[in-house]
């Protein structure tokens, strides 16, 4: 991935999640609330939601960070196995993808915007 946010982030994490009929509203509130403590993370890169059109129990997360030692640790933190705790009873299924960025670009319009 090419330009600062490739310095910054050299893992992806890419986390499909499906949750029950019924709880995909509490779902989001978990997740906005412990998208704060994630930020606090300093190998945290940034985090995003998403949900698949048409499916509203299907969510995808994403979030960059340094390397995959600082994403593991993350993950064995007591913040992240509070929200898993709370996470784990209104799950229906799920599987996550560790990924490498390789290479990125940004919109013409964007590159303009900034004097590039």
């Amino acid at each position: 991935m090419s330009g600062p946010a490739a310095a910054a982030a050299g893992l992806r994490v890419l986390l499909q999640i499906r949750i029950k009929d019924g709880q995909e509203a509490a779902f989001e509130e978990l997740w906005l609330g412990h998208a704060e403590t994630v930020r606090t993370f300093p190998d945290n890169h940034g985090q995003q939601l998403l949900r698949l059109t048409g499916e509203p129990g299907a969510f995808t997360v994403l979030t960059d960070w340094t390397d995959e030692p600082s994403f593991r640790a993350f993950e064995q933190s007591p913040e992240q196995q509070a929200y898993l705790q709370r996470l784990w009873p209104m799950r229906a299924g799920g599987e996550m993808h560790l990924l490498e960025p390789l290479h990125g670009s940004t919109p013409a319009a964007a590159r303009t915007a900034a004097g590039s």
